[in-house]
């Protein structure tokens, strides 16, 4: 998946599934441990409401922003050489590899923090996607 700051075609495994948390989300959950009663030792998993291939969240992109996009597979070798050079940190680039392979067969979790914290619905990815489409334009 392609995002701003990232070489474009660097990510294989277009069937892992992630959940994706906005950074609204991340934010308020935050704000609410920070200044309010009952939060102390908690230690909170933020995500998104849902688990979405990459291959779907890059055709999400497209819609919002109103572009053609679409996955093509990455090889992962391929996918090292390019973030690490973009990164410059193989180890970690490897790590990223490695949990994505994973996330094709057990995907990412998803949990209802966001809900508990909030007491609303997290945002979903389409809304993020919304948000940001000016930045794949």
């Amino acid at each position: 998946m392609w995002s701003p700051g990232w070489p474009k075609k660097a990510t294989p495994y277009g069937r892992a599934r992630r959940s994706l948390v906005h950074e609204r989300d991340i934010a308020e959950v935050a704000v609410r441990a920070l200044v309010e009663d009952g939060h102390d030792g908690a230690k909170y998993l933020v995500t998104g409401p849902e688990s979405l291939e990459h291959a779907e969240l890059v055709r999400i992109i497209g819609e919002e922003a109103g572009v053609e996009v679409r996955w093509e597979e990455l090889d992962p070798e391929v996918a090292r050489e390019q973030l690490t050079t973009a990164w410059g940190n193989a180890a970690f680039v490897d790590a990223r590899l490695r949990a994505w392979e994973s996330f094709t067969r057990e995907p990412e979790q998803v949990t209802d923090t966001v809900r508990q914290v909030l007491g609303r619905a997290p945002l979903d990815f389409r809304a993020w996607a919304r948000e940001h489409a000016p930045a794949f334009r």
